[in-house]
């Protein structure tokens, strides 16, 4: 619900009730902007908290403390007798931009050549909104330590530790950090390194990415064991590098000073004779061997296997890895361990690309496992996922036994989930965002598809019931939609029952071209649409009913023209029928009351 006053000046102030955001800090956002954006000018006076609270509905104590905080900064001054004003030395700096042509930087773009497809998995920023998200790596709210955070982020932001941040390390990493690593992370792994041994990084990505950044040239010969990131594998072509799959027998020698990327999703048992036979192939080739590890998310009742890395007696493995995802707010920082004079060359290509972990989310993270925080977490989270992942495993034996066959990984969150021949992966990957359940397609050893399933980003009493939709789309029991309204199963909405469902409601489709959209249909005749995995298309517009048929009319969107749709609802797809009888488009609805009841189960990071 949003509280909109019309003033009779161009001081005009909407503040969401709904929001995260306290009414309080809103309001200081929004004067600031006004100050900004010379609505409120050097000099001008302000309305008294009294009047303004009126103004946009809020109590006076509220404005009170939104002005104090101003007056504190001095972008406000009070004058006795006389009230409140901007201050004058409050300019909103703004120089008027005339128009542009295009410039040489948009022609030389347009005459790029066209960029590489994306065929790997995009997440939309609303997936938290479907009923049913079995995306792997997306958190739900109780499995994040938040008290934990805070305090690691307190104590890092503490003043003593801001003191020294801008005194800095150099190119060095935090030496806090560093120690907690060593001690702490590394050793699960059965790594043993030296401070000088390590690089922090953004991510585990940006890790990898520097590593064969300064290994790789034309022509190296660089081997991928299966299954392989495709992005890596997109990465290294661009690079000219002479990329090919590792033979997973090692029936015949690598090639001379190759490069073997290894990634911990290949499973190995503990008497396996692969490890220490993948070591000695590419000691035999005079290589490398770069061990992309993948931090388990549960215990699985088992003992980790030691890395490739703690078995390396010749120095050839460079190890890439991070702290667990599952109890990071955010993505976690990435760590190289290698050689030492390797690690100073890879920091000297950091420092040149500008992209080293800032000091206080290292001394933030230093606090977080220094405290215990890290290992209790992941200790907590592996106990909630084991029983999500065997709901999820019952789930696809139950419903899904003849249909599909699975497999997984020691401490992986998420089941592989290998179909028929006769289903095609990415077709029941969309057939299934249509219906509430986001998936992921991934790609396995020799090639074939699959899906992914992870258990992070739903609760445990909603695997089921998704797994049960999935069934009915495998089975053929859930059917796109009839193209022509008389022929559907489930008669058009009409009246009060047309206007209650659709007021308030959030639709969640996919557009022509294949980009998740998020339209908001408010109470009081407002649509709101955003469009992109970045939401970076956006519209507005209005809606209302006629003759039992729902109109909308957006500003930009479909030519701004008017269009009316009758409405069929089943389960939880929306389907829209023109004027014609045909069906127009289909969305997943969210009602009101499912939204609020998520936000309590937990859905959304």
């Amino acid at each position: 619900m949003k509280r909109d006053t019309r003033s009779r000046d161009d001081l005009n102030i909407v503040l969401d009730t709904a929001s995260a955001l306290g009414l309080q800090h809103q309001l200081r956002q929004k004067l600031i902007d006004a100050i900004h954006r010379g609505v409120l000018r050097p000099g001008r006076r302000l309305p008294s908290s009294r009047k303004l609270a009126e103004r946009i509905g809020v109590c006076r104590n509220t404005v009170s403390l939104a002005y104090d905080a101003l007056l504190a900064e001095n972008h406000l001054v009070s004058r006795a007798r006389s009230g409140i004003f901007v201050a004058s030395d409050m300019a909103s700096g703004r120089i008027a931009a005339s128009a542009r042509n295009l410039g040489p930087t948009s022609r030389l773009i347009a005459g790029l050549p066209a960029p590489v497809e994306d065929t790997g998995f995009r997440c939309p920023q609303n997936w938290h909104q479907y009923p049913f998200p079995f995306l792997d790596g997306r958190i739900t709210p109780e499995l994040l330590p938040l008290p934990e955070w805070r305090e690691a982020m307190r104590l890092a932001c503490s003043r003593h530790e801001a003191l020294s941040w801008n005194l800095g390390t150099g190119d060095g990493d935090d030496a806090m950090l560093l120690e907690e690593m060593r001690s702490k992370i590394l050793p699960v792994r059965g790594i043993d390194a030296a401070p000088d041994e390590l690089l922090m990084t953004l991510s585990a990505r940006q890790a990898l990415q520097l590593v064969c950044e300064l290994l790789v040239r034309r022509g190296v010969p660089v081997l991928l064991e299966e299954p392989c990131d495709v992005e890596l594998h997109r990465r290294l072509r661009e690079r000219q590098a002479d990329v090919s799959m590792l033979d997973p027998t090692l029936g015949k020698p690598l090639p001379g000073a190759a490069i073997v990327v290894s990634s911990s999703h290949r499973s190995h048992d503990a008497q396996s004779a692969w490890p220490r036979q993948l070591l000695a192939a590419v000691a035999a080739a005079d290589g490398i061997l770069i061990e992309h590890d993948m931090p388990p998310s549960t215990r699985d009742g088992g003992k980790l296997l030691p890395a490739l890395h703690a078995i390396d007696h010749d120095g050839r493995v460079v190890y890439i890895s991070s702290p667990a995802a599952v109890v990071a707010c955010g993505e976690p920082p990435g760590v190289i361990v290698a050689d030492a004079a390797l690690v100073e060359r890879l920091r000297q290509l950091r420092r040149n690309q500008g992209t080293g972990p800032s000091p206080i989310s290292q001394r933030a993270w230093a606090y977080f496992i220094g405290l215990g925080h890290y290992s209790a977490t992941l200790a907590r989270s592996s106990r909630v996922l084991e029983g999500r992942r065997r709901a999820l495993r019952d789930a696809l034996n139950h419903y899904l036994h003849e249909f599909v066959s699975i497999e997984t990984t020691p401490g992986a969150s998420a089941y592989w989930v290998s179909l028929a021949a006769s289903i095609d992966a990415r077709e029941l990957v969309q057939r299934a965002a249509a219906n509430g359940v986001l998936l992921e397609t991934a790609r396995m050893s020799g090639g074939r598809e699959a899906i992914c399933m992870g258990v992070t980003s739903l609760i445990e009493s909603q695997i089921r019931a998704g797994v049960h939709v999935l069934s009915r789309l495998v089975r053929g029991q859930l059917a796109p939609g009839s193209r022509r309204i008389e022929d559907a199963a489930v008669a058009p909405l009409s009246g009060r029952a047309l206007s209650k469902t659709m007021a308030g409601a959030t639709l969640l489709y996919n557009t022509v071209y294949g980009e998740p959209c998020t339209l908001e249909i408010r109470k009081n005749g407002e649509l709101v649409g955003t469009a992109g995995y970045a939401n970076e298309d956006c519209d507005r517009g209005h809606w209302w009913i006629e003759e039992d048929r729902w109109y909308r009319q957006w500003t930009q969107w479909a030519y701004g023209e008017v269009a009316s749709y009758a409405v069929v609802i089943e389960n939880d797809q929306l389907r829209w029928y023109g004027s014609d009888g045909l069906l127009a488009d289909t969305a997943v609805i969210i009602r009101p009351a499912r939204s609020a009841a998520k936000s309590k189960g937990g859905t959304s990071s």
